[in-house]
């Protein structure tokens, strides 16, 4: 391929190429843990053969005047240990290649910036390598049953199917907003691991999808913290939804549209089958092709407006800070799940769980399964993880056995621990008072 090759930046990835050079970009991470530990030689290979296959993902970020674009890097970047934070920022300069490959024991770790991909086509990335890798480690040739690759996977699917007469806008209400000691600087990052099939059970006794019932548990768990003076406001979560199944598109670039739930705190405070059923009652609406339609649309709408089109480069970096941060307040925090990841047998057979994380300046829960695990990623700016805990008993409620993954070492956590202390001192209550669940005291737990 020429190496002047260039892409543009569909809707979203312009949205996130203000981020540029920020220690505070979205970032996602998807990892595998492996049967056995990793061997970084066929690690590499694998990922040269699919960035042969997926060549718009080997990317670097370029200025233009009025839009930044994508250029394809000069060479595919070495896989390394892995030695860095979770979801640490990926664009340092010009120099910077958009995504990272590293490993850990008997883990494969695919970190990709929110510029050039979603959680969907990070994870389509991943499972190419996935196949590639298991097929060296197995000694045969290197193959992929990746379908998609060329003008497909890089198409910019947000401009393809624009049509401004379908779009509009979609009314909000002030949201109630978390609050307490943040630390952006080192978020924690943890995973709960259930059982799918346990899940599956719960979510189909009460009558709706595994999504509806995680929403219902997460909005629950937030309701029994709100202090007083906040309960006229509704808990609202921004679910993204993948856009590709609705309109036949096979990209792997950004491609998704947003669904918004609003939960009353009178109704949160309801049992978790009423709320999982009115969260799923708003999902089908929120689904709708037409209202999906209407969101997207006006999102491009802004995008293509002449004057906006015009304006140079550090203008709209302004403007897009500005719409970043209305759009984390507008939300109480954000629940994504990505489904099940479905392996071809032999690569399923050597991959125990696939796990997912996204970088956060709030609370974010972003869910996957693969097998029978069902992870549920948490990133958090707050000290105290109230919250987290919360939802640990409410699932546990359900009947349901979860484990619990931290990416903190116990110098970490008795660190923000002491912090976390000063808070409740000031609040007058006592770390036990906070945690409806000892997630740091003595519960059983494991390194991310």
């Amino acid at each position: 391929m020429d190496r002047t090759a260039w892409y543009r930046l569909d809707n979203v990835g312009k949205f996130y190429s203000a981020q540029a050079g920020d220690p505070n970009q979205t970032v996602f991470r998807i990892s595998a843990v492996m049967c056995s530990d990793v061997r970084p030689r066929l690690l590499q290979q694998a990922l040269e053969l699919t960035v042969a296959q997926l060549p718009s993902f080997n990317v670097v970020l370029r200025n233009g005047l009025f839009w930044r674009y994508l250029q394809e890097a000069p060479a595919v970047p070495e896989v390394q240990p892995e030695d860095l934070p979770v979801c640490f920022r990926l664009h340092t300069g010009l120099k910077s290649v958009l995504y990272r490959v590293s490993y850990f024991r008997n883990r494969i770790n695919l970190e990709m910036s929110h510029m050039i991909a979603d959680g969907r086509g990070t994870l389509e990335f991943l499972k190419t390598l996935l196949e590639f890798y298991v097929s060296l480690l197995q000694g045969g040739e290197a193959t992929s049953d990746a379908a998609v690759e060329g003008a497909e996977e890089s198409e910019d699917s947000f401009t393809r199917y624009f049509d401004k007469t379908k779009a509009g806008t979609t009314p909000s209400t002030r949201p109630y907003q978390l609050s307490g000691w943040r630390n952006e600087a080192d978020p924690t990052f943890m995973e709960l691991h259930l059982k799918v099939s346990e899940v599956v059970a719960v979510a189909k006794g009460m009558g709706v999808s595994v999504t509806s019932l995680l929403v219902a548990c997460v909005t629950s768990a937030i309701r029994a913290g709100m202090p007083e003076r906040a309960l006229g406001r509704p808990i609202t979560m921004d679910v993204p939804v993948d856009l590709r199944g609705f309109y036949g598109s096979e990209t792997l670039r950004n491609f998704f549209g947003l669904a918004f739930i609003s939960c009353s705190s009178q109704l949160a405070a309801a049992p978790l089958s009423e709320i999982a059923r009115d969260v799923q009652r708003q999902l089908n609406d929120a689904t709708v092709p037409a209202n999906l339609a209407r969101r997207m649309n006006q999102m491009v709408k802004l995008e293509k407006n002449p004057v906006v089109r015009m304006m140079p480069l550090f203008v709209k970096d302004a403007a897009l800070a500005f719409g970043d941060w209305k759009a984390r307040h507008d939300v109480t925090c954000t629940f994504s799940n990505l489904g099940l990841v479905k392996l071809p047998p032999v690569v399923a057979e050597e991959v125990r769980s696939i796990g997912c994380l996204t970088a956060t300046r709030g609370l974010n829960f972003l869910a996957v399964s693969c097998n029978d695990d069902l992870t549920i990623g948490i990133a958090s700016v707050y000290l105290l993880h109230e919250v987290p805990c919360r939802l640990v008993r409410i699932l546990a409620q359900c009947g349901l056995s979860v484990r619990l993954c931290v990416a903190k070492d116990a110098a970490e956590v008795d660190a923000d621990l002491a912090q976390a202390s000063l808070e409740l001192r000031l609040r007058g209550e006592t770390l036990d008072d906070a945690m409806a669940v000892p997630i740091y005291k003595g519960a059983a737990h494991e390194a991310l």
